[in-house]
Protein backbone atom coordinates (compact mmCIF):
# COMPACT_ATOMS: atom_id res chain seq x y z
CA UNK A 1 0.00 0.00 0.00
CA UNK A 2 1.39 3.32 -1.03
CA UNK A 3 1.54 6.64 0.93
CA UNK A 4 -1.31 8.35 -1.14
CA UNK A 5 -3.63 5.03 -0.40
CA UNK A 6 -2.73 5.10 3.56
CA UNK A 7 -3.28 8.73 4.08
CA UNK A 8 -7.28 9.26 4.59
CA UNK A 9 -7.16 12.67 3.81
CA UNK A 10 -8.03 11.94 0.20
CA UNK A 11 -10.99 9.81 1.44
CA UNK A 12 -12.59 12.74 3.51
CA UNK A 13 -12.07 15.44 0.71
CA UNK A 14 -14.08 13.37 -2.20
CA UNK A 15 -16.75 12.31 0.26
CA UNK A 16 -16.91 16.06 1.57
CA UNK A 17 -17.44 17.18 -2.40
CA UNK A 18 -20.15 13.77 -2.93
CA UNK A 19 -21.87 15.25 0.29
CA UNK A 20 -22.01 18.91 -0.84
CA UNK A 21 -23.24 17.97 -4.22
CA UNK A 22 -26.08 15.98 -2.81
CA UNK A 23 -26.73 19.37 -0.44
CA UNK A 24 -25.49 18.03 2.57
CA UNK A 25 -23.19 20.85 3.63
CA UNK A 26 -23.19 20.74 7.33
CA UNK A 27 -22.11 17.26 6.53
CA UNK A 28 -19.78 18.39 3.84
CA UNK A 29 -18.37 20.59 6.46
CA UNK A 30 -18.13 17.96 9.26
CA UNK A 31 -16.25 15.68 6.88
CA UNK A 32 -13.54 17.95 6.67
CA UNK A 33 -12.62 18.68 9.97
CA UNK A 34 -9.96 15.42 10.43
CA UNK A 35 -7.81 16.48 7.79
CA UNK A 36 -8.30 20.46 8.98
CA UNK A 37 -7.00 18.94 12.74
CA UNK A 38 -4.33 17.32 11.40
CA UNK A 39 -3.09 20.06 9.16
CA UNK A 40 -4.73 23.59 9.39
CA UNK A 41 -2.81 24.78 6.19
CA UNK A 42 -3.75 22.03 4.17
CA UNK A 43 -4.67 24.51 1.01
CA UNK A 44 -6.56 21.76 -0.54
CA UNK A 45 -9.11 20.97 2.37
CA UNK A 46 -9.56 25.09 3.19
CA UNK A 47 -9.87 25.43 -0.67
CA UNK A 48 -13.26 22.91 -0.44
CA UNK A 49 -14.42 24.37 2.62
CA UNK A 50 -14.55 27.43 1.43
CA UNK A 51 -16.20 26.43 -1.79
CA UNK A 52 -18.95 24.40 0.50
CA UNK A 53 -19.27 27.10 2.84
CA UNK A 54 -20.16 29.74 -0.23
CA UNK A 55 -22.57 27.12 -1.82
CA UNK A 56 -24.43 26.92 1.68
CA UNK A 57 -25.17 30.48 1.74
CA UNK A 58 -22.23 31.24 4.70
CA UNK A 59 -20.29 33.74 2.55
CA UNK A 60 -18.65 35.11 6.04
CA UNK A 61 -17.16 31.55 7.33
CA UNK A 62 -16.34 31.10 3.28
CA UNK A 63 -14.46 33.99 3.65
CA UNK A 64 -12.31 33.16 6.60
CA UNK A 65 -11.42 29.73 5.05
CA UNK A 66 -10.64 31.06 1.56
CA UNK A 67 -8.09 33.55 2.55
CA UNK A 68 -6.46 30.70 5.25
CA UNK A 69 -6.57 28.52 1.55
CA UNK A 70 -4.83 31.62 -0.48
CA UNK A 71 -2.24 32.11 2.15
CA UNK A 72 -1.71 28.17 2.57
CA UNK A 73 -1.32 27.95 -1.54
CA UNK A 74 -1.03 31.70 -3.00
CA UNK A 75 -0.35 30.17 -6.64
CA UNK A 76 -4.01 28.58 -6.18
CA UNK A 77 -6.72 30.47 -8.27
CA UNK A 78 -10.04 28.54 -7.15
CA UNK A 79 -9.82 29.65 -3.66
CA UNK A 80 -9.13 33.21 -4.65
CA UNK A 81 -12.13 32.92 -6.79
CA UNK A 82 -14.09 31.72 -3.72
CA UNK A 83 -12.83 34.61 -1.79
CA UNK A 84 -13.98 37.38 -4.20
CA UNK A 85 -17.56 35.94 -4.58
CA UNK A 86 -17.81 35.78 -0.59
CA UNK A 87 -16.51 39.45 -1.25
CA UNK A 88 -19.37 40.28 -3.01
CA UNK A 89 -22.15 38.51 -1.46
CA UNK A 90 -20.52 40.11 1.75
CA UNK A 91 -21.01 43.80 -0.71
CA UNK A 92 -17.49 44.59 0.04
CA UNK A 93 -17.28 45.79 -3.44
CA UNK A 94 -13.45 47.42 -3.35
CA UNK A 95 -12.00 44.34 -1.31
CA UNK A 96 -13.71 42.03 -3.92
CA UNK A 97 -12.22 44.04 -7.12
CA UNK A 98 -9.01 43.87 -5.83
CA UNK A 99 -8.75 40.20 -5.54
CA UNK A 100 -10.50 40.08 -8.95
CA UNK A 101 -7.81 42.28 -10.24
CA UNK A 102 -5.42 40.18 -8.34
CA UNK A 103 -7.06 36.48 -10.32
CA UNK A 104 -6.81 38.52 -13.50
CA UNK A 105 -2.71 39.06 -13.44
CA UNK A 106 -2.44 35.63 -12.45
CA UNK A 107 -3.66 34.20 -14.74
CA UNK A 108 -3.67 35.92 -18.05
CA UNK A 109 -3.83 32.82 -20.29
CA UNK A 110 -5.85 31.01 -17.52
CA UNK A 111 -9.65 30.85 -19.29
CA UNK A 112 -10.68 29.97 -15.73
CA UNK A 113 -8.92 32.73 -14.05
CA UNK A 114 -10.28 35.24 -17.01
CA UNK A 115 -13.56 34.34 -16.74
CA UNK A 116 -14.09 33.96 -13.16
CA UNK A 117 -11.92 37.42 -12.35
CA UNK A 118 -14.02 39.41 -14.86
CA UNK A 119 -17.25 38.04 -13.65
CA UNK A 120 -16.02 39.17 -10.05
CA UNK A 121 -15.07 42.45 -11.58
CA UNK A 122 -17.79 43.22 -13.50
CA UNK A 123 -20.40 43.15 -10.26
CA UNK A 124 -17.65 44.78 -7.61
CA UNK A 125 -16.45 47.44 -10.22
CA UNK A 126 -17.50 46.84 -13.75
CA UNK A 127 -15.59 49.11 -16.48
CA UNK A 128 -13.44 48.29 -19.48
CA UNK A 129 -11.19 46.09 -17.71
CA UNK A 130 -13.42 43.18 -16.94
CA UNK A 131 -15.01 43.71 -20.53
CA UNK A 132 -11.05 43.05 -21.47
CA UNK A 133 -10.46 39.98 -19.63
CA UNK A 134 -14.03 38.94 -20.39
CA UNK A 135 -13.33 38.67 -23.72
CA UNK A 136 -10.03 37.32 -23.10
CA UNK A 137 -11.97 34.35 -21.53
CA UNK A 138 -14.31 34.11 -24.61
CA UNK A 139 -11.05 34.15 -26.97
CA UNK A 140 -9.47 31.22 -24.41
CA UNK A 141 -12.41 29.20 -24.30
CA UNK A 142 -14.57 30.03 -27.71
CA UNK A 143 -16.57 27.11 -26.63
CA UNK A 144 -17.74 27.61 -22.82
CA UNK A 145 -21.19 29.01 -22.65
CA UNK A 146 -20.51 30.94 -19.38
CA UNK A 147 -17.62 32.81 -21.01
CA UNK A 148 -20.30 34.37 -23.51
CA UNK A 149 -22.55 34.61 -20.08
CA UNK A 150 -20.16 36.81 -18.41
CA UNK A 151 -19.35 39.32 -21.83
CA UNK A 152 -23.45 39.56 -22.13
CA UNK A 153 -23.82 40.53 -18.37
CA UNK A 154 -20.87 42.85 -18.71
CA UNK A 155 -21.52 44.27 -22.05
CA UNK A 156 -24.87 44.86 -20.65
CA UNK A 157 -24.32 46.53 -18.11
CA UNK A 158 -21.76 49.19 -19.74
CA UNK A 159 -24.92 49.57 -22.33
CA UNK A 160 -22.84 47.96 -25.31
CA UNK A 161 -26.66 46.12 -26.19
CA UNK A 162 -25.43 44.93 -29.28
CA UNK A 163 -22.18 42.84 -27.96
CA UNK A 164 -24.69 41.63 -25.37
CA UNK A 165 -26.99 40.40 -27.12
CA UNK A 166 -24.69 38.45 -29.54
CA UNK A 167 -22.94 37.24 -26.65
CA UNK A 168 -25.77 36.09 -24.93
CA UNK A 169 -27.44 34.14 -28.25
CA UNK A 170 -24.06 32.69 -28.62
CA UNK A 171 -24.17 31.65 -24.73
CA UNK A 172 -27.56 30.03 -25.79
CA UNK A 173 -26.77 28.49 -28.92
CA UNK A 174 -23.37 26.72 -27.27
CA UNK A 175 -26.20 25.31 -24.41
CA UNK A 176 -29.59 25.92 -25.03
CA UNK A 177 -30.37 24.19 -21.82
CA UNK A 178 -29.60 27.76 -20.28
CA UNK A 179 -33.22 28.89 -21.99
CA UNK A 180 -34.75 26.30 -19.26
CA UNK A 181 -32.24 26.42 -16.08
CA UNK A 182 -31.38 30.13 -16.21
CA UNK A 183 -28.43 29.66 -15.29
CA UNK A 184 -24.83 27.76 -14.99
CA UNK A 185 -23.47 27.69 -11.48
CA UNK A 186 -23.11 31.55 -10.54
CA UNK A 187 -23.73 32.28 -13.96
CA UNK A 188 -27.40 33.98 -14.55
CA UNK A 189 -28.35 34.51 -18.32
CA UNK A 190 -28.47 38.36 -18.46
CA UNK A 191 -32.07 40.43 -18.11
CA UNK A 192 -33.63 40.86 -21.59
CA UNK A 193 -32.07 43.80 -23.73
CA UNK A 194 -33.24 45.83 -26.29
CA UNK A 195 -32.76 42.72 -28.58
CA UNK A 196 -35.87 41.20 -26.80
CA UNK A 197 -38.14 44.16 -27.70
CA UNK A 198 -36.72 43.83 -31.13
CA UNK A 199 -38.23 41.85 -34.25
CA UNK A 200 -37.04 38.44 -34.58
CA UNK A 201 -34.83 37.56 -37.42
CA UNK A 202 -38.23 36.65 -39.59
CA UNK A 203 -40.51 39.09 -37.87
CA UNK A 204 -37.63 41.41 -39.21
CA UNK A 205 -38.01 40.25 -43.02
CA UNK A 206 -41.59 40.37 -42.39
CA UNK A 207 -41.40 44.19 -41.81
CA UNK A 208 -38.96 44.58 -44.95
CA UNK A 209 -42.04 42.77 -46.77
CA UNK A 210 -44.51 45.17 -45.75
CA UNK A 211 -42.46 48.23 -46.13
CA UNK A 212 -41.41 47.34 -49.78
CA UNK A 213 -45.18 46.41 -50.15
CA UNK A 214 -46.05 49.88 -49.01
CA UNK A 215 -44.12 51.65 -51.39
CA UNK A 216 -44.70 48.64 -55.01
CA UNK A 217 -48.33 48.43 -54.70
CA UNK A 218 -49.13 52.33 -54.70
CA UNK A 219 -46.29 52.63 -57.16
CA UNK A 220 -47.74 49.69 -59.96
CA UNK A 221 -51.43 51.65 -59.68
CA UNK A 222 -50.08 54.69 -60.24
CA UNK A 223 -48.16 53.33 -63.36
CA UNK A 224 -51.77 51.88 -64.34
CA UNK A 225 -53.73 54.61 -63.88
CA UNK A 226 -51.07 56.82 -65.71
CA UNK A 227 -51.01 54.14 -68.63
CA UNK A 228 -54.70 54.85 -69.58
CA UNK A 229 -53.80 58.67 -69.46
CA UNK A 230 -50.35 59.03 -70.91
CA UNK A 231 -48.69 56.04 -71.42
CA UNK A 232 -44.94 57.20 -72.26
CA UNK A 233 -44.83 58.89 -68.50
CA UNK A 234 -46.37 56.27 -67.18
CA UNK A 235 -43.28 54.02 -68.64
CA UNK A 236 -40.80 56.78 -67.30
CA UNK A 237 -42.43 57.09 -63.80
CA UNK A 238 -42.61 53.64 -63.55
CA UNK A 239 -38.81 53.14 -64.22
CA UNK A 240 -37.72 56.15 -61.66
CA UNK A 241 -40.14 55.09 -58.95
CA UNK A 242 -38.87 51.46 -59.47
CA UNK A 243 -35.23 52.10 -58.87
CA UNK A 244 -35.82 53.87 -55.74
CA UNK A 245 -38.01 51.02 -55.11
CA UNK A 246 -35.23 48.52 -55.39
CA UNK A 247 -32.97 51.12 -53.49
CA UNK A 248 -34.77 51.16 -50.57
CA UNK A 249 -35.29 46.94 -49.89
CA UNK A 250 -31.28 47.02 -50.61
CA UNK A 251 -31.17 49.59 -47.85
CA UNK A 252 -33.15 47.59 -45.41
CA UNK A 253 -31.87 44.67 -46.38
CA UNK A 254 -28.62 45.84 -45.57
CA UNK A 255 -30.04 46.89 -42.07
CA UNK A 256 -31.21 43.57 -41.29
CA UNK A 257 -29.46 41.82 -37.98
CA UNK A 258 -26.86 39.06 -38.83
CA UNK A 259 -29.69 36.70 -37.27
CA UNK A 260 -32.48 37.68 -39.86
CA UNK A 261 -29.43 37.36 -43.14
CA UNK A 262 -28.87 34.00 -41.49
CA UNK A 263 -32.72 32.85 -42.02
CA UNK A 264 -32.88 33.61 -45.32
CA UNK A 265 -30.46 31.34 -46.16
CA UNK A 266 -31.77 28.31 -43.59
CA UNK A 267 -36.09 28.94 -44.12
CA UNK A 268 -36.98 29.01 -47.19
CA UNK A 269 -40.62 30.87 -46.48
CA UNK A 270 -38.31 33.19 -45.45
CA UNK A 271 -35.83 33.12 -49.12
CA UNK A 272 -39.49 33.08 -50.97
CA UNK A 273 -40.57 36.33 -48.97
CA UNK A 274 -37.17 38.31 -49.54
CA UNK A 275 -37.26 37.13 -53.38
CA UNK A 276 -40.81 38.38 -54.21
CA UNK A 277 -40.11 41.58 -52.09
CA UNK A 278 -37.33 42.43 -54.46
CA UNK A 279 -39.43 41.22 -57.76
CA UNK A 280 -42.08 44.00 -57.09
CA UNK A 281 -40.19 46.81 -57.86
CA UNK A 282 -37.92 44.95 -60.47
CA UNK A 283 -41.85 43.93 -61.79
CA UNK A 284 -42.57 47.95 -61.90
CA UNK A 285 -39.20 49.00 -63.77
CA UNK A 286 -39.43 46.01 -66.36
CA UNK A 287 -42.95 47.58 -67.24
CA UNK A 288 -40.93 50.93 -67.42
CA UNK A 289 -38.95 48.82 -70.23
CA UNK A 290 -41.43 46.96 -71.90
CA UNK A 291 -44.89 49.00 -71.32
CA UNK A 292 -46.45 45.96 -70.86
CA UNK A 293 -49.68 46.31 -68.40
CA UNK A 294 -49.15 42.20 -67.21
CA UNK A 295 -45.73 43.51 -65.36
CA UNK A 296 -47.95 45.81 -62.99
CA UNK A 297 -50.23 42.76 -62.92
CA UNK A 298 -47.16 40.92 -61.63
CA UNK A 299 -45.35 43.79 -59.50
CA UNK A 300 -48.74 43.35 -57.28
CA UNK A 301 -48.94 39.59 -57.43
CA UNK A 302 -45.19 39.33 -55.73
CA UNK A 303 -46.26 41.19 -53.15
CA UNK A 304 -49.07 39.29 -52.22
CA UNK A 305 -47.13 36.49 -52.57
CA UNK A 306 -44.21 37.99 -49.89
CA UNK A 307 -46.86 38.89 -47.98
CA UNK A 308 -48.34 35.55 -48.08
CA UNK A 309 -44.92 33.67 -47.36
CA UNK A 310 -44.49 36.18 -44.12
CA UNK A 311 -47.23 35.99 -42.83
CA UNK A 312 -48.58 32.60 -42.39
CA UNK A 313 -45.55 30.73 -42.91
CA UNK A 314 -46.32 28.72 -45.57
CA UNK A 315 -43.66 25.57 -46.31
CA UNK A 316 -43.64 25.94 -50.52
Amino acid sequence: MTGMEADPTEGHLRRAELLADLGHFDEAVAELDPPLAANPSDGGALALLAAIQLAAGKPEPALEAAEKAVAATPAAIQPQVTEGEALLQLRRFKEAAVVAERILDAGPDDPYAQLNGAAILGEARNGQRALDAAWQAVNLAPQDARAHLVLSGIAGRLQLTELAEQARDEALRLDPELASTGSVGRFAIPEPTARDLRPTPATAIGWLALYAGAFTVPVAMLAAVLHAVHPATSRVVAVVLGLCGVGLVALFANRLPGSARETLTSDRASRIAAAATLAGPLSVIAYGVIGSPWAVAVALATTAVAAVAVVSRIKF
